[in-house]
């Protein structure tokens, strides 16, 4: 349209006197004034002009103003229309405004300045929603442009998640590989000097039952420290492989957050904190580990890097419970709680406490999108200073039949 320049107006009327009336007029205000004859002349002005307003007449030859109507509404719906017409039957009035007509007047118009009004009305409302027309599409640009973003640092978050995961456990693997390590070749270097005495003739018996006595207690010590590095690489070969996907199995609860907290065992094991876990050998879930796996890691180091952030001996208390379909699960630490507006702040995007000190601010954001989207559950916090936390999860079991029932209620 004519944005930022003189406002076009498109007369179609069949009788000349009146479309030069309505154009001089107009004129006289500054608009352009486009002219028609009738119908399909009219639509053929319109196509080639794009003009910011058309004034239709009812009665018409070959083809009628509710005919242009329709026809434009269909071809540019923001394009406004008012009919000016000599038929002033009211049922003409409901009909033309029925398909889309901004405006009705009836000719012919006795007080020109209600045509101005009117026109200057119409042009106006165009104005508007044409602007809020370009504000919804930069919003919604913007909010996608957010929600890329959001994804993205989530994404990121889940990575630096796992690389710190990789990074303990590799730490973690290092000491039974080493001790296996050192056991083996000690024994190696026995037998070599066995092998020497044999040789030389000079191997005893107490030489012999001592090696045997030695290579017992060196193969049991790297058997044992290879048995523990082949769990833990087990364990995080799992936790890994599901924290980086997002396919939903049936697992053990129980059995899986052993898993997990074996997996951030590095993280405890300097530091003076405990942590306990409750919950049935037989509960088991069809749903998506993986979120489980990010929602407990977000929890824990939440605990660790704010809730203990005061130095002092704190625990950590997991318990979980059969509920129906359902699984609660309750996430308790005696860390050192959270004010009013920190607990209605918590599971709001980018916003963190530790800001400096390298927090982005996503954790437990992350925590509530994956309860209430993933898992389609519900979490609550209570919490007070000095008092520590408690999150209250409701999970179901099977988060795809909460959808199904939700999207067919019976």
């Amino acid at each position: 349209m004519n944005h930022g320049e003189m406002p076009v107006i498109l007369t179609i009327d069949d009788d000349q006197a009146v479309r030069e009336s309505l154009a001089n007029f107009l004129e006289d205000f500054g608009y352009a004034v486009l002219q028609a004859e009738d119908g399909e002349r009219g639509l053929e002005v319109f196509a080639a002009g794009s003009p910011d307003l058309i004034l239709v007449d009812l009665r018409m030859p070959r083809m009628d103003g509710l005919q242009v109507l329709a026809k434009v509404r269909e071809i540019s719906p923001q394009t406004p229309i008012m009919v000016v017409s000599g038929a002033g039957d009211i049922r003409d009035v409901v009909e033309a405004l029925r398909r889309g007509a901004w405006d009705y007047l009836v000719k012919p118009i006795q007080d020109m300045n209600i045509l101005l009004h009117s026109v200057e009305t119409c042009l106006e409302r165009a104005r508007l929603q044409r602007q809020n027309r370009e504000y919804q599409l930069s919003l919604e640009e913007s909010l996608d442009k957010l929600h890329r973003t959001q994804k993205e640092m989530i994404h990121s978050a889940k990575m630096a998640a796992l690389g710190d995961l990789v990074a303990g456990v590799a730490h973690e693997v290092n000491t039974p590989i080493g001790v296996s390590v050192t056991a083996a070749s000690f024994l190696a270097e026995r037998t070599r000097q066995l092998s020497e005495l044999y040789e030389k003739g000079e191997m005893k018996r107490s030489d012999l039952e001592k090696y045997l006595a030695l290579a017992e207690e060196s193969s049991g010590s790297v058997l044992s420290n290879l048995e523990r590095a082949a769990e833990l690489v087990q364990s995080f070969k799992k936790v890994a492989a599901d924290q980086s996907s997002e396919e939903k199995r049936v697992f053990e609860m129980k059995g899986y957050l052993e898993q997990i907290l074996l997996s951030l065992r590095p993280q405890f094991k300097r530091t003076p904190h405990q942590v306990h876990m409750e919950c049935p050998d037989d509960l088991s879930l069809d749903s998506y580990p993986g979120a489980i796996m990010q929602i407990m890691t977000n929890l824990i180091m939440n605990s660790l890097i704010h809730g203990f952030s005061d130095g002092r001996p704190g625990a950590i208390t997991i318990k979980v419970e059969p509920s129906g379909d359902n699984v609660a699960l309750t996430y308790r630490d005696t860390g050192i709680g959270m004010d009013r507006e920190q607990k209605e702040r918590i599971y709001d995007p980018f916003y963190t406490t530790t800001r400096g000190s390298g927090g982005t601010g996503l954790g437990m954001n992350i925590v509530y999108n994956l309860v209430t989207q993933t898992l389609k559950g519900s979490i609550m916090l209570e919490t007070s200073p000095g008092q520590g936390a408690v999150f209250f999860l409701t999970l179901p079991r099977d988060p795809d039949r909460v959808a199904e029932v939700s999207g067919n209620p019976s």
